[in-house]
């Protein structure tokens, strides 16, 4: 594991989570908690994810593309106007992001910290 690879280089990055299923927004939450990050949410909503961006002023967002009927394009949409990254987390393929959504760093779900790390990293670099 190199430095940038490590938890400790992520330590009190404030990270916005936009995820609809419960288990894998607990799971995001927990593992981001332990590589140190302040976690944002998570929450369930494009107006819930929006409100925390003007209210917390995160420094990244995990995305998920579908939210209860809704797309989290909005989300991603204002996160791009405050120069801030985001990765998506999805069951989706990349053909099917659009708009904001569909350039950014793509991981599949079920998450693997491995990946998260690598991808948390990039962002960041």
């Amino acid at each position: 594991m190199t430095t940038s690879d490590s938890p400790h280089s992520f330590a009190g990055r404030r990270i916005l989570v936009v995820e609809d299923e419960r288990l894998i927004a607990l799971d995001v939450r927990d593992i981001l908690e332990k590589f140190g990050c302040v976690v944002l949410g998570p929450v369930a909503t494009v107006d819930a994810a929006l409100q925390l961006i003007n209210d917390e002023n995160p420094e990244a967002a995990v995305l998920d593309v579908q939210l209860n009927g809704e797309t989290s394009e909005p989300v991603a949409h204002a996160l791009r106007l405050e120069n801030r990254p985001f990765l998506v987390l999805t069951a989706y393929s990349r053909r099917h992001l659009t708009g904001a959504l569909e350039d950014a760093p793509l991981l599949n779900k079920p998450v693997n910290e491995r990946k998260l790390r690598v991808s948390l990293s990039d962002l960041f670099s």
